[in-house]
């Protein structure tokens, strides 16, 4: 590991992509070749915990369809699959198509339409959510909160079952001759790669995360906490794209932000 990074850093080539299994037991030396090669802006490794993986990869296992999915080996042996799902690697078990995992959903939106019972005002113009409530109603922080996870939970719903749907016709017209030929369950089963799933993936893309938590954090500061703001200015300035609110839109970028 230590001689892969060390190339990376002294290489600098942008491909391949590099992945390191993060785990409390790794090595202070190795550690500082990771956190080198991020320094010099390479883009890698991208970090990923060790234990969580493993411990995805057991969950997983337990709805295999034939009650075939990963081994205990298995599951502490996992790889990157694309740029961010622990998978099985080898000739069984491992993710055959895109649509196997995959599926994005958008938190940042999610979190526009909860200030807003549910409805797109910016784009769709269409009621494109539940409705959790106006904001006469979400007079707390939790109750903000509330209506986000209920929205989220039925984007996520409606994500796994287009997914469902899209697999259920992957396996019949759009099948896979050269993959499930290459792959040992397929043979041994006599199953397309698009319709067997011995360890399932249950991976799924949330993009704009750090946008929502952010601006939640500063919801809470501005509207509950200090009640700088009232909800119902923050829809009209979100509504105005923030034109004749500079103070306010100054406050909300300068509030304090998860993560980095």
């Amino acid at each position: 590991t230590d001689a892969i990074l060390e190339a990376a850093k002294r290489i600098r080539t942008a491909e391949p992509s590099i992945v390191f299994r993060y785990s409390k037991k790794n090595r202070e030396k190795t550690l500082r070749w990771v956190f080198e090669c991020i320094r010099d802006g390479l883009g890698y490794p991208s970090i990923k915990h060790d234990e969580i993986g493993t411990e995805q990869m057991k969950e997983y296992a337990k709805f295999s369809l034939n009650g075939n999915g990963a081994t205990d080996e298995e599951a502490h042996n996992w790889v990157n699959v694309l740029c961010m799902s622990p998978g099985i690697h080898g000739r069984r078990k491992t993710q055959k198509t895109r649509s196997e995992g995959g599926g994005s959903i958008f938190p940042a939106k999610l979190l526009e339409i909860t200030l807003n019972d549910g409805y797109d005002w910016s784009y769709a113009d269409m009621q494109l959510g539940p409705k959790t409530g106006d904001l006469a109603s979400l007079k707390t922080f939790e109750d903000v909160w509330e209506a986000f996870r209920k929205q989220y939970q039925y984007a996520i719903n409606l994500c796994i079952s287009t997914k469902d749907v899209s697999r259920y016709f992957e396996q019949r017209f759009l099948q896979m001759p050269f993959v499930s030929a290459i792959d040992d369950g397929c043979m041994a089963l006599g199953m397309d790669a698009c319709a067997l799933s011995e360890q399932p993936n249950g991976w799924h893309n949330p993009i704009t995360t750090i946008v929502a938590a952010n601006s939640l954090v500063a919801i809470k500061k501005l509207v509950f906490e200090e009640k700088k703001y009232p909800l119902e200015q923050l829809s009209q300035a979100l509504k105005a794209n923030w034109e004749g609110f500079e103070e306010m839109r100054v406050d909300f970028k300068r509030a304090p932000k998860w993560g980095n």
